[in-house]
């Protein structure tokens, strides 16, 4: 995601500025130019011009989300239907501006973005409104390669869930507005499992040396009768 968010925000300065479709997407070729040069875990890049004669923004899920993200960090911003680089934009092209760029990328995703506009799944926020809780469960619990199914337990807090339309939602949301994105960024690492024993087929996540060295957490637990986590 840090390689895609320096691809647009590059292009933007190169271009004078990303002219957006009527609708409001990046264009064609401005879409091609970073889907070609980057990888989505969880996602086979292969099918998407396998199946679209042209890929259109919305074909290109990680460079709608990356654009979307950039938005909400304000080093994109949209004047009179095109996207500009702002001065922190253009500042975050630096070679050594990278592990800043991961910063901004990451607090925007998680408490500026709306992840539930990306799944359509009608849990609405969550789990996304305890994302600190997740994220510090998540340092302590997620050392080895864990289904979601496993995690949810460890590190959401279930008791916020009113009546799933489908008891599969929790999972599904955890793995969409949680622990996708955090692979996106880097903090988490995943790859395709076997089959459950439910007979479901998906992936697995762990953590990866550079969740620890972003992250740290200054935890008070009080009673250990009362708290979850």
């Amino acid at each position: 995601m840090v390689i895609a968010a320096r691809l647009l925000l590059a292009l933007a300065v190169e271009k004078g500025g990303l002219v957006l479709t009527p609708a409001g997407a990046l264009k064609r070729a401005d879409v091609r130019h970073v889907f070609d040069r980057t990888e989505w875990p969880g996602y086979d890049k292969a099918t998407t011009p396998a199946t679209n004669k042209v890929i259109n923004e919305h074909d290109a899920y990680g460079v709608l989300f990356t654009r979307i993200v950039l938005q909400a960090a304000r080093l994109l911003r949209k004047r009179s239907g095109v996207l500009k680089a702002s001065k922190a934009g253009k500042a975050m092209l630096a070679p050594e501006a990278a592990p800043a760029l991961l910063a901004e990328l990451f607090e925007a995703t998680f408490w500026k973005v709306n992840l539930q506009d990306f799944d359509r799944n009608p849990l609405e926020f969550w789990p996304q409104h305890h994302m600190g809780v997740i994220l510090w469960s998540l340092s302590v619990t997620a050392h080895g390669w864990s289904h979601a199914k496993d995690l949810m337990p460890a590190c959401t807090i279930m008791e916020t869930i009113e009546d799933p339309i489908a008891p599969d939602f929790p999972e599904f949301a955890l793995t969409t507005r949680v622990l996708r994105p955090l692979s996106w960024l880097g903090l988490l690492e995943s790859r395709r499992s076997e089959k459950r024993p439910d007979g479901g087929l998906d992936d697995v996540f762990r953590k990866t040396p550079l969740f620890d060295q972003l992250l740290r957490f200054e935890v008070e637990l009080k009673g250990s009768s009362e708290a979850r986590h």
